[in-house]
């Protein structure tokens, strides 16, 4: 009787170890929303350097850049194709030339300056509609082409999943 008591004390032991090392492995293995970002930023970063490694049209190269928006302290990452990129600094750069002409040739009168608004920012965004679906295309192409670019967008798309239920209800 006392062996057998033994074995079950055993079996009993043997079994409450084995639900303690699952509830602290569960424990530990919970995603803390930090950590899952940490982990997307990483893929992300992998996922744009393949990608610019492997596509041959450089338009449509992958830039990223920290900034800091407007109202906060917290820099974010901005990622954007390059022709986007350069169009952008091309407007910005037409809309000081044309600020710099208007103001050299603006009478005394004109207390307000030289009207260089909204309306001087089109050149920047006009046409990139085709530009844009293009760059679509072209990521794609690149990634079909790449089991190991497909295999880091399913990766992150995993993260992002993860990091969403962990963020649930917060």
């Amino acid at each position: 009787m006392g062996a057998v008591n033994r074995t079950h004390g055993k079996a009993v032991c043997s079994l409450l170890a084995v639900w303690l090392l699952a509830l602290c492995g569960t424990a530990a293995g919970a995603d803390s929303p930090s950590k899952l970002r940490s982990e997307m930023t990483k893929v992300e970063k992998a996922y744009v350097e393949l990608y610019n490694e492997l596509n041959a049209d450089h338009q449509f190269d992958i830039i990223c850049v920290m900034q800091q928006p407007t109202g906060t302290r917290f820099p974010v990452r901005v990622c954007q194709p390059r022709f986007l990129v350069d169009s952008t600094a091309a407007a910005a750069s037409d809309r000081m030339q044309s600020a710099v002409s208007a103001s050299a040739s603006a009478s005394p009168a004109n207390a307000a300056g030289p009207n260089v608004g909204v309306a001087a920012t089109g050149g920047a965004m006009s046409g990139q509609a085709d530009k844009q679906q293009a760059f679509l295309q072209n990521i794609l192409a690149v990634q079909q082409k790449s089991p190991e670019l497909q295999a880091l967008g399913k990766q992150r798309d995993e993260l992002q999943a993860r990091y969403a239920e962990a963020t649930k209800g917060k």
